[in-house]
């Protein structure tokens, strides 16, 4: 009897302490490794104008001109390599490829040809992006962290119109380097809870291209296990770029957004 008294504030203080110890152990982003996979619901804007060597071409909403789909849900990846408390390496990959037909209203002047009014057309707009950033985190406290990113921001554009009839067709493709700055920052407010912020941009005049780019993302995160988070989002993407290069002559303005869920795991 004398026994199970002594332990018995023993016990009760485990079992207030465990729950706690349970809670904060949910800490599945300080891991080295960590792969998230996502979808993302977009929702896209784009307008381009395709020169020839002699003449302008005709600036052209790809959604409200050439029926393009204007929305699509597509997979996204990133991964994360925490070198150490201050340092990581972290990339992204998204890829949205599209594709439309209408009965022109207007004729359109595309690069080297040019397509009558009433002409059927098929088209296409495909995009892949892929992102990888030095991570360094100045503040990394209590589940709080700032840090600034560094890195490079590889995108590739095609853009194609055909005749339906297959007589007459032009397309141009773009591959565009940029070595954007950019912030990430979160905010734990609670035990397995963080908001999440995002955001890189460049303005760059380099070789044959003149242009800007924007990515950014907010989210909301819940460590469900200690080795696992699940989360919402909102992502944006805005790319305007100007080209003298090769047949992708002309003027290029791109956005997509919309809303993204994921979830993640780490390992340690």
């Amino acid at each position: 009897m004398k026994r199970t008294s002594s332990l018995l504030p023993l016990t009760l203080a485990l079992g207030l302490v465990a729950p706690s110890l349970a809670l904060a152990a949910n800490d599945p982003w300080d891991a080295p490794f960590t792969v998230q996979l996502g979808g993302f619901r977009a929702d896209a804007e784009t307008t381009v104008r395709l020169d020839a060597e002699n003449r302008n071409g005709t600036e052209v909403s790809f959604e409200s001109t050439l029926g393009v789909q204007r929305t699509k849900t597509l997979p996204e990846l990133q991964l994360v390599w925490r070198l150490n408390e201050r340092h990581a390496v972290e990339g992204s990959w998204v890829s949205l490829k599209r594709s439309g037909s209408r009965t022109l209203s207007g004729s359109i002047d595309f690069g080297d040809v040019t397509f009558p009014v009433n002409a059927t057309v098929d088209s296409t707009f495909d995009s892949d992006i892929l992102r990888v950033a030095y991570r360094y985190s100045p503040i990394h406290e209590n589940g709080n962290e700032l840090s600034l990113l560094l890195g490079l921001h590889y995108t590739k554009l095609s853009t194609s119109i055909a005749s339906a009839a297959g007589t007459i067709s032009d397309s141009a493709s773009v591959d565009v380097p940029l070595p954007p700055l950019g912030l990430r920052g979160s905010v734990r407010f609670a035990d397995n809870w963080r908001v999440v912020g995002f955001g890189q941009a460049l303005k760059l005049k380099v070789g044959d291209y003149d242009g800007e780019l924007l990515n950014s993302s907010v989210g909301v995160e819940w460590a469900f296990l200690p080795q696992a988070y699940a989360g919402v989002g909102y992502n944006y993407y805005h790319y305007k770029l100007e080209s003298q290069k090769g047949n992708a002559r002309g003027r290029f303005e791109f956005d997509f957004d919309g809303p993204s869920v994921y979830a993640a795991w780490s390992f340690k």
